[in-house]
């Protein structure tokens, strides 16, 4: 059967190469975004100050999302909150990992030493446990008892 493989077939198993670029969850909202837009890849690019080949590997995994480029497709773009957390959310995805905005609370031991243990244990959370974190921190962002970092309980 090795036979039927073909050249290119043989250099993918050899070096590892992708056949495909896979799209990321980051690259499908920007892709929607300029299809809404009516643009190509070269003027999203453009209107972003990156280059096309730049931002086309972006949307494909082949670079990190810079934290900067949600912020500047927000301004540019003029997207809603929904919008934002949309893309921050998918940026989180792809990153795999999420960066903690402390803002006043940095030089609060008690909220950096939270925020370690959590992303430390986090991995170790049953489903369970994370629907039920999941549900309480609903809860918490729609009740309003926070405001600036401070809870009101």
């Amino acid at each position: 059967m090795i036979e039927s493989v073909g050249f290119l077939d043989k250099m993918i198993i050899i070096y590892g190469w992708k056949t495909m670029a896979v799209v990321t969850a980051f690259g499908k909202i920007l892709r929607k975004m300029r299809i809404d837009c009516s643009e190509v890849l070269g003027a999203m690019a453009s209107r972003l100050g990156v280059s096309a080949a730049y931002l086309s590997s972006i949307e494909n995994g082949g670079r990190e999302i810079p934290d900067s480029l949600v912020a500047k497709i927000a301004q540019v773009y003029e997207l809603n909150e929904a919008q934002i957390k949309e893309l921050e959310e998918a940026k989180a995805k792809v990153k795999g990992a999420v960066d903690v905005n402390f803002q006043d609370q940095k030089a609060q031991e008690n909220y950096v030493e939270t925020a370690v243990m959590f992303a430390k244990d986090f991995s170790r959370l049953s489903a369970a446990q994370v629907n039920e974190l999941k549900e309480l921190l609903k809860k918490f962002e729609s009740s309003g008892e926070y405001s600036n970092g401070s809870v009101s309980m």
